[in-house]
């Protein structure tokens, strides 16, 4: 359900699927609908009533943010599984009453398919970290710099600038990818601190982010993000340091150890952004199938609307905000 930009990332994920077929490809706009059915052979409909016309088993819900709450009701009523984008709801009120409707229909499986859960660079470095090979997590670095693509952004009326539609900014949309990986590694954030701004007029939400974030740990880390006006450096996606070492992940998929046996480092692997988009639907299907618990149950997904939310509230009172 939706055939626009993050359809196509998930399309080709699909694709390599060996135990997934697409049969419906659903949007409000034929022509989107249409192309997607071209690359996955299923078959355009406006509607979840046109989709199980058609016959399915289970619902990717890829649509703005404002429209998840109304599309997974609908869902579930119909006795589909369903597979939501992030993130979850706009609101962390909008999230909960999406997760009670779940919850009175738990032998449908229901995803949020944050797809840094299965990110391969962000999990070969959790599996350094719990091995030791840093020793004990001091901080770490989280940052993305990226520009205006025609994709998601096609023009000055795109849903991500508005709020309404949107639920924020970059924090919210963008910055989940590199907020989930600092929750799988350090742990639940408890507290941030941060100022936002707004580099693009048109966008009504935040466009930029410098926050620290402390976790119940007692680990400080930093969380910046920002929607670039012009071109951009290739800075590491994240930096994990610890009292014996360091693990930095580079925008090129490199996972490089610094343990003082090389002063350059070692690369210990390397690792694809769009390979955690094949790990989301590996999941899910196993989930339906098999009937495996997920990597990351939908609920989990509320900390990073909790974290936006505070970053938001930071940036509005130039204070420490609790994450709630």
């Amino acid at each position: 359900m939706g055939c626009g930009a993050i359809a196509q990332w998930h399309v080709e994920a699909l694709q390599a699927a060996e135990r997934t077929t697409v049969t419906a490809c659903v949007d409000v706009l034929p022509e989107k609908a249409e192309k997607v059915a071209t690359m996955t052979g299923g078959t355009a409909g406006a509607s979840i009533a046109d989709a199980l016309n058609i016959g399915v088993d289970a619902l990717a819900i890829l649509v703005p943010h404002h429209l998840h709450e109304q599309l997974v009701t609908e869902a579930f009523a119909t006795g589909v599984h369903v597979a939501l984008e992030k993130p979850m709801a706009p609101s962390v009120d909008a999230c909960e009453r999406i997760l009670a409707i779940a919850d009175q229909h738990r032998d449908q499986v229901f995803m949020l398919t944050e797809n840094a859960q299965y990110w391969p660079e962000v999990l070969m470095a959790q599996e350094l970290i719990n091995n030791g090979a840093i020793g004990e997590l001091v901080t770490a670095r989280s940052w993305h710099n990226f520009g205006i693509t025609k994709e998601f952004y096609p023009s000055d009326q795109a849903w991500r600038f508005q709020q309404t539609a949107a639920g924020g900014g970059v924090a919210l949309d963008t910055g989940s990818h590199w907020l989930r990986p600092l929750r799988m590694i350090l742990g639940e954030i408890d507290e941030v601190v941060a100022i936002t701004g707004r580099l693009w007029e048109k966008m009504e939400g935040e466009s930029m982010v410098r926050s620290l974030c402390l976790f119940e740990s007692g680990v400080v880390a930093s969380f910046d993000v920002m929607l670039a006006t012009g071109a951009v450096g290739l800075q590491p996606h994240f930096q994990f340091t610890g009292t014996s070492g360091e693990i930095v992940v580079s925008a090129l998929g490199e996972v490089r150890l610094f343990d003082g046996k090389d002063w350059s480092g070692t690369v210990v692997g390397h690792g694809s952004y769009m390979d955690s988009y094949k790990g989301v639907w590996r999941d899910f299907e196993s989930a339906v199938l098999d009937g495996t618990p997920l990597a990351a149950d939908a609920r989990y997904s509320l900390g990073e609307v909790r974290a936006a939310n505070a970053i938001v509230r930071s940036g509005q009172t130039k204070k420490w905000e609790k994450v709630w």
